[in-house]
């Protein structure tokens, strides 16, 4: 699989002790995010953390934890989903080219960080053909859900392979909230162990809150 793309739109922070303590959360997310189940951690981290609009010019490899700094800015901080769907469109053949994904994506913000979720997104492909018999593609349409952490890779997963649709995975009776995100309604993580003992290697390390 492709390595996959996250946005981080999180506001710069204002004061240089909070800029250190940012980095905590962040690689709580970012390793709660990993694949424990079915892959070998580190050895196979597929997760990319973008933080600006200019991507590199060589594929990047997987994000290494921990990370000991959060960054001093985001080109995301204060961007809505609609402007991370923009570039993400903007940008898909550029991803493609650096093997990152561009039709689902995870953004982590500060709400995710709090609760321990993130937003998992999904573009809309649209099969309908045209009078060539051409499918139309990818649109400027995507749903969004909010996920626990531990659940953002087999969902990510299983929608890039087209095992799942995104409805099986939401809440479609308590439907989208009022900024169009769905609630999540199903649970697959299953391997817990190693992922708690990773995650107590980072807090006594005093990488991770």
């Amino acid at each position: 699989m492709a390595a996959c793309t996250i946005q981080l739109p999180l506001p710069a922070a204002s004061h240089a002790n909070q800029t250190l303590a940012l980095h905590q959360p962040l690689n709580r997310a970012l390793l709660l995010i990993q694949d424990f189940e079915y892959g070998d951690y580190p050895e196979n981290g597929t997760w990319v953390l973008l933080t600006s609009e200019t991507l590199p010019s060589t594929a990047p490899v997987p994000t290494k934890l921990p990370i000991t700094s959060a960054p001093d800015n985001t080109d995301f901080a204060s961007a809505s989903l609609v402007e991370i769907n923009t570039f993400m469109r903007a940008k898909e053949q550029t991803l493609a080219a650096l093997d990152l994904s561009s039709r689902n994506w995870v953004v982590i913000d500060q709400s995710g960080l709090d609760a321990s979720t993130c937003l998992v997104c999904e573009q809309v492909y649209d099969y309908t053909e045209d009078d060539k018999g051409n499918s139309l593609g990818l649109t400027a349409q995507f749903p969004a859900c909010r996920a626990p952490f531990e659940e953002a890779w087999i969902m990510m997963a299983n929608l890039d392979i087209s095992n799942m649709d995104f409805e099986e995975y939401v809440d479609q009776e308590k439907g989208q909230d009022g900024e169009g995100v769905w609630t999540w309604s199903t649970s697959f993580s299953e391997e817990g162990q190693q992922r708690d003992k990773v995650l107590k290697e980072l807090r006594d390390g005093g990488y991770s809150d």
